[in-house]
């Protein structure tokens, strides 16, 4: 093996699958990993540090790695298949040397290595959550009837994360997305293919928002001093005050500050209206794509950090089982700071495509944006009665529903958390109430607990539904 300054076993395997193929010997992935990574450290890089950096590494990929050498088992046993008697058995050496490309010899910057932990923490969350094998890896051979353009899995993906390719999250978020526009092209509506993408962009999207989150509040975190940090930032704006995108900034601000004013005052319009300004800007490619995920994430951005608190969790019935009705997550609290009441949102989100299921089984992007225009419009009542299509993830099939049923389930799920949340924190595990650790709460002179529900359906309508004010004992503040 040459000496080389960068080095990795997932890389090595990478490179050298088709030897592997023809080498293997057992049909358990444990035994031919144990036996590779054997050879891998015992003819590695001259570097006290070698074999700790890729123990590390391997533990970090566990079930990638898994999922490669269950797809090594695979290819030897078709190959065993076709091998046909007459042909001599090909004899392949392994080279005695493993040569890294230049360009991947560089020395990895703190950024490199700060962007790279973020998008493998992502995945290792992702691969947690849901069934990430079918996209994985991508094979032309099983898609003989569809030639995929810009093919993209996340084998791909781990492999330019191995080689410090990306520049910025934003790329890394690309070949993500790039991934779920592939499997919702050239997969049928509704095939188990199509709702296992929606079902990983679906929880990607998740932990996407609370990552980004997280950063956010890290960057606030470091200004420690916020009276330097108002003087600095009136400074700036006073040096800039004549530049179109510092005014534009500054003007952004206001609206938000006031709607958020109005929303902890009662008045919901302000707050819908900036909404609506911020969807209208959504291109027209993103109307299949959109999700309820996305609306969340949408609305965060338009409150004040300071004065939110997104999914709060909250004991339903302590005396139920984890997965039965124990817990429940309203979306977003808002603290009222010095306004009347605190707000609890519910919020709902209607797919065009899942509407236009029931109409038509072969729709393109401009059928959706017909289909936008017409409901900007529509009347109220007939808006509410149209069928909806969704594949329940509890059940495991496709059920329908009404829009109007959706509003007021959510009408309902809200008056629930709202009672929870009035109930102040929770005094045991079983007991119901607000079990969360980014809230403080302390009893106090009574205080308004407002709610709204917020269902938007697609980028231009948007439904709203008030519930009525409960009464709390308790002060919140977030930690």
């Amino acid at each position: 093996m040459t000496k080389s300054k960068k080095v990795s076993y997932c890389g090595f395997l990478k490179s050298y699958r088709d030897i592997i193929v023809t080498l293997t010997f057992s049909d358990k992935w444990e035994e031919l990993d144990n036996t590779w990574i054997t050879r891998f450290l015992h003819e590695g890089i001259d570097s006290p540090d070698f074999k700790d950096k890729i123990t590390t590494e391997h533990s970090h990929y566990a079930k990638t790695l898994q999922i490669f050498w269950k797809g090594i088992i695979k290819d030897y046993k078709k190959e065993k298949e076709n091998l046909v008697s007459s042909h001599p058995e090909a004899i392949i050496e392994i080279p005695a040397t493993i040569s890294v490309k230049e360009e991947h010899c560089n020395k990895t910057t703190k950024k490199n290595i700060k962007l790279t932990n973020y998008c493998c923490d992502i995945l290792k969350e992702l691969d947690n959550k849901s069934n990430i094998h079918p996209f994985y890896k991508y094979y032309e051979k099983e898609v003989s009837d569809k030639t995929i353009k810009n093919p993209m899995d996340l084998f791909t993906i781990n492999s330019k994360l191995e080689n410090n390719q990306y520049r910025s999250t934003d790329e890394f978020e690309k070949d993500i997305c790039l991934i779920f526009r592939n499997c919702y092209t050239y997969n049928d509506l509704g095939s188990e293919i199509y709702c296992l993408g929606e079902e990983l962009e679906s929880d990607f999207n998740k932990i996407w928002n609370e990552k980004q989150r997280e950063r956010l509040k890290r960057v606030r975190d470091t200004d420690t001093n916020s009276s330097e940090l108002v003087t600095k930032q009136i400074r700036i704006l006073e040096q800039n005050k004549d530049k179109l995108v510092y005014r534009q900034v500054v003007n952004d601000a206001f609206l938000i500050a006031s709607a958020y004013e109005n929303l902890v005052a009662g008045n919901l319009l302000p707050f819908i209206e900036i909404i609506k300004t911020f969807l209208s800007t959504r291109s027209q490619m993103s109307l299949s794509s959109a999700d309820e995920p996305v609306l969340q994430a949408i609305v965060e951005s338009l409150l004040p950090l300071k004065y939110h608190i997104p999914e709060l969790s909250l004991v339903m019935d302590g005396t139920k089982p984890k997965g039965f009705g124990h817990f429940g997550y309203s979306d977003i609290f808002v603290l009222k700071g010095i306004g009347d009441s605190n707000v609890s949102l519910e919020l709902k989100y209607i797919s065009l495509v899942n509407l236009i299921k029931n109409q038509k089984n072969k729709f393109n992007a401009n059928d959706l944006e017909y289909l936008d225009k017409i409901i900007e419009k529509e009347d109220e009542k007939v808006l509410l009665a149209r069928s909806y299509v969704y594949w329940s993830k509890e059940y495991k099939e496709t059920k329908q529903t009404t829009i109007g049923e959706i509003l007021d389930n959510g009408v309902n799920q809200l008056k629930s958390y709202m009672n929870i949340i009035s109930k102040g924190k929770t005094s045991n595990y079983s007991s119901s109430g607000i079990f969360d650790k980014r809230i403080k709460i302390t009893k106090s002179n009574p205080n308004k607990l407002s709610g709204f529900v917020i269902l938007v359906i697609s980028f231009r309508r948007i439904l709203w539904r008030s519930v009525e004010e409960k009464i709390s004992d308790y002060s919140y503040d977030k930690v």
